[in-house]
């Protein structure tokens, strides 16, 4: 099994801050393994399903049932409660047990998309909680790093030039996605099979139990249309047109797949840039390997990589680490754009092979100032450092590089 390098970040939530730990993520991601692994570090602990019947009459027909749990005091006691979200009143369930009980137990909560929505209104949890995102296997991961943000800065000088343990891992991820199950299995009859499983039970079981769409088979043609527009600025009244629905109908369900880890968005970068594309943001799935057509699979697998580590950053302290897209009217584009407090420090293009920096990179890298541009490239075998003007340009092969990467 593949110990998930997040767990040091749940662990200092727990154990350094006395928090709940919020773990969220995509379906089918790990969350349960995540956390029944965590458990095995406690002499002591309780595991309870929500979709698991006894589990659940516990939790409402005996509210102080952690008061009868045999404990040994002076020793951390471990709470999991998973999918708790699914109870109707979870939030106010969640702050009477921590409040009553953060001075003898420690509580990790799992959940799906469900526990961002407490977000949109009045959060009754606030400062009782740290939320973390658990998102696919990346090849930092497979590495077993949780590299921090100063150590990603740092290796932008010097990336690792010997990709020969890492290329293996890449491809099956590229092939098979970074969920643990189809990745570990590595069968492609496998994964057809344990897709369309995953992406009709997100739709037909959580969506729809969670919303009131009345024709769910709708949401589901967007869904399908969706894979076909990976990589360019996403047009909701053209999706619209398509599906049949209204403007605002497209718009909110294109926020229900993100809200539930179908999809995550990139919003364009406009500083500083004349004639920026400032409104529609770029879409990507968290299951990169539905998509079909080979180049823009790549794009999709090194977004997530991005999206990933800015999660991780983010989670880790460094609140003012940000992920965009940069294009402008004349359609001069840059695929990837890291910024810090707003200025931009790294870009990144995808390519699947070429050994010539593509014009759209220099020119942003130039009109910015940004200190390094990174051309990815699919192929192996690639590793190329030029200094232009001040700045640092490498041609690399991704396979390499993403191990900078948490």
């Amino acid at each position: 099994m593949i110990e998930r390098t997040l767990l040091t970040l749940v662990d200092r939530i727990i154990a350094d801050f006395n928090k709940m730990a919020f773990v969220s993520g995509p379906r089918q991601v790990g969350k349960t393994t995540l956390a029944q692994h965590y458990q095995r570090q406690f002499s002591q602990s309780l595991y309870l399903n929500w979709d698991t019947l006894p589990h659940q009459k516990r939790i409402l027909t005996d509210p102080a049932f952690l008061e009868k749990e045999n404990r040994e005091p002076g020793q951390p006691f471990l709470v999991v409660l998973d999918e708790i979200h699914k109870y109707a009143r979870w939030k106010n369930y969640l702050k009477g047990v921590y409040d009553q009980y953060k001075d003898e137990f420690q509580f990790l909560v799992t959940g799906s998309g469900r526990l961002d929505l407490f977000k949109k209104g009045g959060d009754s949890l606030l400062g009782r909680y740290f939320s973390v995102l658990l998102l696919p296997l990346s090849v930092g991961e497979l590495s077993e790093k949780l590299n921090t943000f100063t150590a990603f800065k740092q290796g932008l000088d010097n990336p690792p030039t010997d990709s020969r343990d890492r290329r293996g891992a890449y491809q099956q991820l590229f092939r098979f996605s970074g969920f643990p199950e189809p990745f570990n299995r590595g069968r492609a009859d496998f994964y057809n099979l344990w897709y369309a499983e995953r992406k009709q039970l997100l739709v037909r079981e959580d969506i729809r139990d969670a919303s009131a769409i009345r024709d769910i088979s709708l949401l589901e043609h967007l869904s399908h249309l969706i894979p076909g527009r990976i990589g360019n600025p996403l047009s909701i009244n053209a999706l619209r047109q398509d599906v049949g629905v209204a403007f605002e109908t497209a718009r909110d369900w294109i926020a229900l797949l993100e809200q539930f880890f179908y999809l995550f968005r990139i919003t364009p970068y406009a500083t500083r840039i004349a004639r920026a594309l400032r409104k529609e943001s770029k879409v990507y799935l968290f299951d990169w390997a539905e998509i079909e057509n080979d180049s823009i699979r790549f794009e999709n697998l090194v977004a997530l990589h991005l999206f990933k580590a800015v999660q991780v950053w983010q989670a880790q302290g460094n609140r003012a680490i940000s992920l965009n897209f940069i294009r402008n009217k004349e359609k001069r584009e840059v695929d990837f754009v890291l910024s810090e407090r707003g200025k931009p420090f790294c870009l990144i293009e995808c390519k699947a092979s070429s050994e010539e920096l593509a014009p759209n990179l220099v020119y942003f890298q130039e009109k910015l100032k940004v200190p390094v541009a990174v051309q990815l490239l699919h192929e192996s075998g690639v590793c190329q450092k030029r200094r232009a003007k001040g700045m640092t340009q490498w041609i690399i092969s991704a396979d390499r590089w993403l191990t900078l990467l948490p």
